[in-house]
């Protein structure tokens, strides 16, 4: 078995617990600066790690392109999001419908790029999922 899925695993843990910190501060305080204070703190450790690392000119080399921006963009307003919506309807409703729209969306982008891992079983998977979402955020 690959590392790779033991750090997904982890990954996923790291972001609930993320959304629920993010969806309580986010009731005292807007969700975009509740998002910005986190993207700071997240510049200050990869400065830190950069520096440690020598890794400046790669830092640099990426920052000459143009794609980095709008993907900094899109990073702080997901998070702001994320916090904003597990405000007020909860940490498992949110992550539940984020990873029904993820898996739908890389499902489009694997078959756009012509992945051959995209097929039935792909989409069979992803209505299971689809269908645990739906039950997941409907009332009781």
């Amino acid at each position: 078995m690959s590392s790779g899925y033991a750090v997904a695993g982890l990954v996923g843990i790291g972001i609930a617990i993320q959304v629920a910190i993010v969806g309580r501060a986010s009731n005292t305080a807007h969700p975009l600066a509740v998002s910005l204070a986190l993207q700071i703190a997240g510049v200050i450790v990869a400065a830190g790690w950069a520096t440690i690392n020598g890794s400046w000119s790669d830092v640099a080399t990426v920052a000459r392109q143009w794609w980095w921006i709008p993907l900094g963009i899109g990073g702080w307003i997901v998070v702001a999001a994320l916090g904003f919506a597990a405000s007020r309807i909860g940490v498992a409703a949110v992550l539940a419908l984020s990873v029904g729209a993820q898996l739908i969306a890389g499902l489009v982008i694997d078959n756009a790029a012509g992945t051959n891992l995209v097929g039935a079983r792909s989409f069979l998977g992803a209505a299971l999922v689809v269908s645990g979402v739906i039950t997941m955020t409907t009332a009781n």
